[in-house]
């Protein structure tokens, strides 16, 4: 450690070290000073062991916290800042002007979804289980939010800056690029890709990628690292196999299409291209439920964000006589049981709670019923079980017949595939490369394919696939 002490220390203490979801990397500067890159929750596929998990103590002081850096509003990103408000920390969360809008909405649906797992684990064991936060958490951390713009350096104190890029992953989202001077006025450089969107396929309402040229250390996520991934998306294609999948189910057979979708940015591409797809169309009469309290108010804060022909676009989509917005429980539950063909939206994306479990529920026993996923969706998720044929399906400790059919959109992901990863990061000089937010499995066969690319350019750029703890030293 001795060597050590006097350098910048790089700590990956949150689960995207080994997995998709819980973003925390701990910087420690040689003058104490410490930054947190994010601070998301962990989510899994069982909402009661992701209570037990993210209502742990933090691998460090919240109090000694000076800033936290947000690149996006995802929750596996943000999910537990109010915690670390909970648990002493004063400093200053750093976001796009962008990302700060959507942090009110999502936090506190978050503290709803707390505290009713709060309730469910205090049956179960037989005594109190409280909240790790709840909503004065919320507007405590919202008061210590600072917003700023992209492509623009700041300084934080006299030996921290940053810098944020564009990024395609969501609307608001960004790379951050990082500088700190040591002790020796030496500055280095550590830029962190956070959830990174593609360089080709293009969503509606967000930015195209800016790209970093030169770093000391790359942190980079690595959903897609698996060779199997290695194909491109293609959107076109996906939208005439969404078009033909609808005339098969909801006219042709009468039946009942599920796209489960994550309330925040997926619910709206996909309704942006129902939209687009079926907008002149005047024999075009399925009607079209947007199932979500959730994206009801994040729609609106689409339209205070959204500026010129992206807010002109969104509010045709919004006011389309095909869309109908569900809120109340009453009618979510009266529009289940509706046997008529219809389109529904509804979240949470991977299936774990929310009305599209309900939905689910009603048409996974219906084979002229069709449920589809539109991204990223992990095998162990419920639909991954639903594609891989499983013949029953557990929904809510519940058992049901997989009778319904099912499909898969690939490049409705908002990550980067893989082979547009692979062209960045090695257009990137650096000394090293960590990969983050991916399966081990994944991030290996991917640390070797980059390597390879690196060998070929004559660089001998170290590439790690990190571990829980793992440590870099600056």
């Amino acid at each position: 450690m001795g060597k050590n002490k006097d350098k910048i220390k790089v700590e990956f203490l949150g689960n995207n070290a080994i997995d998709v979801t819980g973003s925390a990397i701990l910087i420690t500067t040689d003058n104490n000073k410490q930054i947190l890159l994010e601070c998301g929750m962990i989510q899994n596929c069982d909402s009661t062991n992701d209570f037990k998990l993210n209502s742990k103590p933090f691998a460090f002081k919240a109090k000694n916290i000076d800033y936290v850096i947000i690149c996006h509003q995802h929750q596996d990103h943000i999910g537990l800042i109010p915690k670390l408000l909970h648990d002493g920390f004063k400093g200053k969360i750093i976001a796009t002007e962008i990302a700060s809008k959507f942090f009110k909405p999502m936090w506190k649906d978050s503290c709803k979804i707390i505290e009713y797992d709060s309730r469910i684990l205090s049956k179960q064991r037989k005594k109190t289980v409280l909240p790790y936060y709840d909503e004065t958490d919320v507007y405590n951390a919202l008061d210590l939010t600072y917003e700023y713009d992209y492509n623009k350096i700041y300084d934080l104190d006299e030996n921290i800056s940053f810098k944020f890029l564009k990024n395609s992953h969501i609307l608001g989202a960004a790379q951050v690029e990082l500088y700190i001077k040591d002790n020796m006025g030496v500055q280095k450089t550590i830029l962190y890709t956070s959830d990174l969107g593609s360089f080709k396929v293009k969503n509606h309402y967000v930015e195209n990628n800016d790209k970093s040229s030169k770093a000391n250390i790359v942190i980079s996520e690595c959903t897609y690292g698996k060779r199997t991934q290695e194909s491109a998306p293609n959107r076109e294609k996906d939208l005439e196999k969404l078009k033909t999948k609808i005339k098969e189910v909801c006219i042709d057979n009468k039946g009942r299409l599920l796209i489960p979708v994550f309330a925040l940015s997926r619910s709206q591409e996909i309704l942006t291209n129902l939209y687009k797809m079926y907008k002149d169309d005047s024999d075009f009469n399925i009607p079209i439920y947007v199932d979500s309290p959730l994206i009801i108010t994040l729609n609106k804060v689409y339209c205070n964000v959204l500026k010129g022909e992206d807010l002109e676009l969104f509010k045709k989509v919004c006011d389309w006589q095909n869309v109908h917005f569900i809120e109340s429980v009453e009618e979510s539950n009266a529009c289940i049981k509706d046997k008529r063909p219809k389109i529904v939206l509804s979240s949470s994306g991977f299936l774990t709670n929310g009305r599209s479990c309900s939905y689910l529920k009603e048409y996974i026993q219906n084979e002229k019923d069709c449920v589809i996923s539109v991204g990223y969706s992990p095998n162990n998720s419920v639909f991954g079980k639903i594609k891989n044929g499983e013949p029953i399906i557990k929904i809510d400790k519940k058992n049901y017949k997989n009778k319904c059919t099912c499909m898969s959109l690939y490049s409705f992901s908002s990550h980067v595939p893989r082979h547009e990863l692979l062209s960045y990061l090695k257009s990137i000089y650096t000394e090293k490369y960590y990969l983050v937010h991916g399966e081990e499995s994944g991030k290996l066969e991917f640390k070797e394919n980059l390597e390879e690319e690196l060998s070929k350019m004559c660089r001998t750029s170290q590439v790690v696939s990190t571990t829980k703890n793992t440590i870099c030293y600056l």
